[in-house]
């Protein structure tokens, strides 16, 4: 099974070279036999100190992707940790003058602060750690004001247990340190389940490792500074120094994703932007060259560009609302539409030419591309139609037909189509059985008219019979000019 690249541990490598490092600690100071380190402890009091507080200010400033609530209780905890760590090592100096009376008291008070400088990181840590895995939250002021308390029972209990245990280091030592370790292994733990959510997590793992070792090392202290208190005491230094280290490479780690994240969001920013301008000249140059109008599926217009208004005689007020049917010029028959419906509201794009009707009653043709826009679900929630004016196309195509097919003078059939027609009515009586009629009409006397009236009142006298014949005939008839004065009804 593959495993979850988020659940694997990030900082492995990194502290066991800390691990090392300590065991190399440990084992240089092995070999120092019954030696003294007064200046040493007092400066790994100092350090642990400065560095715990260090902590709580990197996570105050650095600004960490975690939860907000969390961070400001891992400040505070690493606060009150660092203040009984130097408040430890303050009672280790050799005070002279004025607070030459602290002196007096060291011995008492050395000893007394040092399970409360131990105790409050891991119970801090414990209350945070709660919360988080219960998704709950707490006031900072509130866990602030509890771990203040926990603190002065700490000091209190401290120097009440030298009444009922052997006074002494030992005495109030060894009873102490045996609870924390139980501590640290339920903290090591909360921290491993919740790794996951943030590298922090498995730092606090790791160094909560370290201090346990440094822990257990506190066990086998004798007095005050000899090699097993060293031990502790670099143990803890190396295991703030681990988490400051994790600290800074999370925060590279982070800032590093949040650059890249950053770049892209930027990029993306740009992207979207030089679509838009592209898509803001593609609509310039199609306004500027098409008739470009959008219905919603009912059919009503919700939206017309310029050309759309000028083609059509409407104002934007007078036509976005309305149904296209407004510009319906009666000219197509029923069947054109619903063929055209059918195709667009089964999603595919639909081509053709249609005539319209301008406000004003004048009809213009234009080629049509209707565009449906789909839903999720694949069924239309708009349309835009791009139309081009063919028109004047149409009007040529017209009199191109006319000149074909018709008589210029009388605009009668001509004998192309009279044939056509003739075969068409013999196609149809051949089929029913019925018999059809053939009238060959001339006009007597016609060039005498021409010779002596002149050729403009003969074209009168055809246009005047083409007309009255008309009138003559049935709708099914037809009626056709052969050339001169020839006609032929059908």
């Amino acid at each position: 099974m593959e495993k979850n690249p988020a659940m694997q541990p990030r900082y492995r490598t990194l502290f066991l070279g800390f691990l090392l490092l300590y065991a190399l600690t440990v084992a240089v100071l092995s070999g120092e036999g019954a030696g003294k380190f007064a200046n040493l402890h007092l400066v790994f009091d100092t350090s642990n100190g400065i560095l715990s507080l260090l902590l709580a200010v990197f996570l105050l400033v650095e600004q960490q992707a975690i939860s907000p609530n969390v961070r400001k209780l891992l400040v505070i905890s690493f606060g009150l940790a660092s203040m009984t760590e130097l408040l430890h090592a303050l009672i280790g100096i050799e005070w002279n003058g004025t607070f030459a009376v602290i002196q007096s008291y060291a011995g008492v008070l050395r000893p007394a602060t040092w399970p409360p400088s131990t105790y409050v990181l891991p119970l801090a840590l414990a209350w945070v750690l709660v919360l988080e895995r219960r998704n709950s939250t707490l006031s900072p002021r509130v866990f602030a004001v509890g771990m203040v308390f926990v603190t002065l029972a700490l000091f209190a209990l401290s120097f009440s247990l030298p009444q009922y245990l052997d006074t002494g280091l030992l005495g109030i030592q060894r009873p102490t340190q045996i609870p924390l370790l139980f501590l640290w292994l339920w903290v090591i733990a909360m921290c491993w389940r919740l790794r996951h959510k943030h590298p922090l997590y498995e730092g606090l793992v790791w160094m909560g490792v370290l201090l346990l070792l440094s822990d257990l090392c506190m066990l086998y202290s004798t007095s005050p500074h000899e090699k097993f208190t060293m031990m502790a005491h670099s143990g803890k230094f190396l295991a703030y120094l681990l988490l400051h280290v994790l600290q800074m490479k999370s925060a590279v780690q982070d800032n590093y994703a949040r650059n890249v994240a950053e770049t892209a969001l930027r990029q993306e920013k740009r992207s979207l932007q030089m679509a838009l301008d592209e898509l803001q000249y593609q609509k310039f140059a199609l306004d500027q060259h098409a008739i470009v109008g959008t219905t919603d599926v009912q059919g009503n217009i919700t939206y017309a560009n310029q050309a759309f208004f000028d083609i059509s005689g409407y104002t934007q007020e007078e036509l976005i609302g309305q149904n296209h049917r407004i510009l319906n010029s009666g000219i197509h028959p029923k069947v054109f539409f619903k063929d055209m419906y059918h195709t667009i509201t089964a999603g595919r794009v639909w081509h053709g030419e249609i005539c319209n009707r301008t406000k004003n009653g004048q009809l213009y043709w234009v080629a049509t591309t209707i565009v449906p826009f789909v839903d999720e679900t694949g069924k239309p929630r708009q349309y835009i139609s791009m139309h081009t004016d063919i028109t004047e196309r149409k009007l040529t195509e017209q009199k191109v037909h006319q000149l074909a097919f018709y008589d210029e003078l009388t605009g009668l059939p001509n004998r192309r189509l009279l044939l056509d027609r003739l075969s068409k009515a013999l196609a149809v009586s051949e089929r029913s059985q019925h018999h059809g009629a053939l009238m060959f009409l001339d006009l007597d006397n016609f060039k005498a008219l021409n010779d002596t009236k002149g050729h403009d009142v003969g074209d009168l006298l055809l246009v005047e019979v083409a007309e009255r014949m008309r009138r003559c005939v049935r709708e099914g008839d037809s009626i056709a000019r052969l050339g001169g004065d020839e006609f032929v009804v059908v």
